[in-house]
């Protein structure tokens, strides 16, 4: 077989409406779909409050870091298959861009509050073990996630080693900014 891009186009087509129609007719307005809605507004809500608005540059550049990477690594477990989202807030684009963006909210607020770097290591450890060991299988038992060949155990070192890296980068660039 040697596909063209039009037929890959075709292809991406009938997948788009598809995705459309399940969104339209199997999610839309589900308990899964307000759940991940009103749970990223209050988390959206509870962040702005707490925001540190004197350090806003380098938290919003580690959300923005984290959120883009996120979506990367979703996209590209769901593209090879390793895990799916049957359920998701829009029909189109990042498989689960709400759950992206509530993985950068939440390690912008490790970043915020824990300055130092071992206190920060500790945090970024316990934070992961939630999200892989907590926060997955509630996203599994609702429904919202379905690791295909996928473990939670492979995600916990990549939570970690996702705040940790992006924190290094966050720091190099303030540093470069500021000709420190």
């Amino acid at each position: 077989m040697n596909p063209s891009l039009q037929d890959i186009m075709k292809a991406q087509e009938k997948v788009s409406t598809l995705r459309w129609y399940y969104w339209r007719d199997e999610i839309v307005f589900t308990p899964q779909w307000w759940f991940m809605l009103i749970f990223l507004i209050i988390l959206i809500f509870v962040w702005i409050l707490i925001l540190d608005h004197s350090r806003i540059f380098p938290i919003l550049l580690y959300g923005l870091l984290t959120f883009n990477i996120a979506t990367v690594l979703d996209t590209f477990g769901g593209e090879l298959q390793l895990w799916e989202y049957p359920k998701m807030v829009l029909p189109w684009g990042p498989r689960v861009i709400c759950i992206d963006v509530m993985i950068a909210l939440f390690f912008m607020m490790l970043y915020q509050f824990f300055v130092k770097w071992k206190t920060f290591i500790f945090a970024s450890i316990f934070l992961s073990g939630i999200f892989a060991f907590v926060f997955e299988p509630i996203a599994m038992y609702l429904g919202i996630y379905k690791p295909l060949i996928w473990s939670n155990l492979y995600s916990f070192p990549i939570y970690i080693l996702l705040a940790i890296s992006i924190r290094g980068i966050v720091q190099k660039i303030c540093k470069l900014s500021t000709g420190s």
